[in-house]
């Protein structure tokens, strides 16, 4: 039986009560209305965000809401429930629990209330894309504080900044290949200046009756101004200006004829495999088989006799791109670490020990400059202990180049008449007076009339006056390179025009010059590199003079 009203004051507190709490639960009910409505509003907007959003319980790491875009981007279904679960389950890939690298604590003060947001970078190891993100610890309307996640895909940007990254490494490298090179081109041109002499005078002494065994020791030194010319001509590789003399070449026969000369009596076994080349390729032939025979020998070397080398050419045409050759070269080596794979094309730069070294580390180096020079790159991909592959990527620039004609007919050079017993006269121009000395020297015990001049200004002068006074030079010897002044091709045609029958044979210690290649262009019979025996200017003046 209900216990009756004792009276209308305690009737009227238990209805006022009864009034109250019934509006309290009215305005919390309208209040929850009016959450899940703007809730509902934030969520539509939310789920048409290019971002990825979730919130999650800050203690608990249990997910309240994760938007569209989290979903499909994490292949989720729409009738999938991600709602109370961990959010390193949901959002990370094989994780156990709370991420390490977790940004909660960062986001609460030592109080517990919301701090200031937190933006970081971090690549998804669901997914493997790179996200921006900015995490804000803030007050849900049930009065808990939650984790509010924004992250923007920046996979694109992060590759772009990579690219750049190597393109600046690039650039980098280039700019010191440049730099050596300019200094090396310098350094060779004098170098082989100097050998010029050191072989001119062995030649002499040589010609001087010397004993046997005197003889022997001048044939060694001889030998080893030649294997110093070598060293040189490496160096010439890098001098500035040295571009490549592209004529038609077949790839895959020039690659071809390096794996023979390379691999020839190695014990090491290889394949090799190809596309055919839909169109015409140019190249400078020399300069492209140092290059790839450099990469070529690299491998070799890296490799123990059992070792095993691929090799494979590849035509590949991408979209707004011109076409590219792909020359890829793989080996079962040593590999290169991640501390040096920066460094391989460093001029100088080597892993080998000092005592087993057989090259001068230039050879990466000069295969980075000659491919650069082609308008290709090279990539490298290497694991330590288990092998390298090379990339050696070839544009084709223009699929229906012509290659480089005379613009004008070579020039007919009048054979010089040859009268029995009468020195031929020869004009030898170099600014190098000691190379000029010896040269004159040889000249003059090969029974030449030598006449010596330092500057082209000079050389124009003696073939006016010679033509003045009747007198008939026969051949100019003409230093390619001259401090201060024209070169030996201005001369020559400064020459040509006072006598069109003087021979012109150009001396340089820049013969991979682009330039010089180009000698018989500019009406020049013949080439002699520096350093040059006696034998070789011998040989050339009698070619010269016999053609």
């Amino acid at each position: 039986m209900k216990k009756p009203v004792q009276n209308f004051n305690t009737l009227y507190e238990t209805l006022e009560k009864a009034l109250n709490r019934y509006d309290e639960l009215k305005d919390q009910i309208n209040r929850e209305r009016e959450n899940e409505k703007s809730f509902a509003v934030i969520k539509n907007i939310f789920d048409n965000m290019e971002a990825l959003v979730y919130v999650s319980d800050i203690m608990t790491y249990e997910l309240i809401y994760t938007n569209k875009k989290l979903r499909d981007d994490f292949g989720y279904g729409a009738g999938q429930t991600l709602e109370r679960k961990k959010c390193w389950q949901v959002i990370q890939k094989d994780q156990t629990g709370p991420c390490p690298f977790c940004t909660n604590k960062r986001l609460v003060r030592d109080d517990g209330s919301p701090g200031e947001p937190y933006e970081w970078e971090c690549c998804n190891t669901r997914n493997n894309r790179w996200y921006s993100i900015v995490d804000k610890a803030v007050e849900w309307y049930d009065k808990r504080i939650v984790r509010l996640e924004t992250a923007f895909d920046i996979t694109e940007k992060k590759e772009h900044e990579q690219l750049y990254r190597q393109f600046e490494k690039a650039i980098e490298t280039s700019r010191k290949i440049e730099s050596i090179g300019t200094l090396a081109g310098g350094v060779a041109h004098d170098f082989n200046n100097t050998l010029s002499t050191i072989i001119g005078n062995i030649n002499l002494a040589q010609l001087g009756g010397l004993d046997s065994e005197t003889q022997k020791y001048l044939q060694n030194a001889e030998a080893g101004v030649m294997q110093a010319k070598k060293i040189s001509s490496k160096l010439i590789t890098f001098a500035k200006g040295g571009g490549p003399h592209k004529t038609r070449t077949d790839i895959v026969e020039l690659v071809q004829k390096i794996l023979d000369m390379k691999l020839d009596s190695k014990n090491i076994n290889y394949t090799f495999d190809c596309d055919i080349i839909p169109c015409q390729y140019f190249a400078d032939q020399d300069q492209l088989k140092t290059a790839i025979g450099n990469i070529i020998q690299n491998s070799i070397e890296s490799m123990t006799k059992n070792g095993r080398m691929s090799v494979s050419i590849r035509y590949m045409e991408e979209a707004k791109k011109p076409p590219r050759i792909c020359v890829s070269i793989s080996d079962t080596g040593t590999g290169i670490s991640r501390d040096h794979i920066d460094m391989i094309f460093n001029p100088y730069f080597t892993t080998k020990p000092m005592d087993n070294r057989k090259s001068t580390g230039l050879g990466l180096s000069i295969a980075w400059s000659v491919i650069s020079r082609h308008g290709g790159n090279i990539h490298v991909e290497s694991v330590k202990d288990q092998g390298t592959m090379v990339h050696i990527f070839l544009p084709v620039f223009n699929t229906d180049i012509v290659e480089t004609r005379l613009e004008k007919p070579e020039p007919h050079i009048p054979k010089p008449a040859y009268v029995e017993g009468v020195l031929k006269q020869v004009l030898v121009v170099d600014d190098d007076e000691l190379t000029l000395d010896v040269v004159s020297r040889l000249l003059k015990r090969l029974k030449y009339e030598v006449t010596t001049t330092s500057t082209g200004s000079q050389a124009v002068e003696v073939c006016r006056t010679a033509k003045n006074n009747g007198r008939k030079l026969d051949i100019a010897l003409l230093d390619y390179d001259m401090t201060g002044g024209i070169n030996g091709f201005q001369i020559l045609e400064k020459i040509k025009e006072i006598d069109p029958r003087i021979i012109g044979i150009l001396m340089t210690g820049h013969s991979d010059h682009s330039e010089v290649k180009k000698y018989s262009q500019q009406g020049f019979s013949g080439l002699l590199e520096k350093p040059f025996s006696i034998k070789q200017l011998e040989d050339t003046l009698k070619a010269r003079f016999h053609s």
